[in-house]
């Protein structure tokens, strides 16, 4: 039994000699951190890349030729949905115009005919 217990102890020994502590930067957890990571603070505002002048150009150039090709394609697309808007409400405003046009002529014709009658 004296046997048992040595070579236990030595096992737990040598396990814990190997044993390293575990990470602290969320990796135990599949990069998600918990309460019990450090996780480090957000950068400064200012602090970083987009403050190299070379940077800042490159985006501001990137960002107006993006904003160029939106603009042309949402210009576009507006005026198609526009068109076909406004040529439903046109067609709409003459349908309903139609009869109205129609009575008011008829009117029209029917007043000129009773004018012309009395004379």
């Amino acid at each position: 039994m004296a046997d048992d217990k040595d070579v236990l102890g030595k096992a737990d020994a040598l396990l814990r000699r190997h044993s390293v502590a575990p990470p602290r930067d969320g990796s135990e957890t599949g990069g998600v951190p918990v309460l019990t990571d450090l996780v480090e603070a957000p950068p400064e505002p200012g602090a970083g890349p987009i403050d190299d002048p070379l940077t800042r150009e490159v985006v501001d150039r990137v960002m107006a030729e993006v904003e160029r090709r939106l603009g042309r394609s949402l210009e576009r697309r507006l005026l198609e949905h526009l068109a076909a808007e406004v040529h439903a409400a046109v067609a709409s405003a003459i349908g309903e115009l139609h009869g109205e046009l129609a009575n008011m002529i008829g009117d029209a014709i029917a007043e000129a005919r009773e004018r012309g009658r009395v004379k």
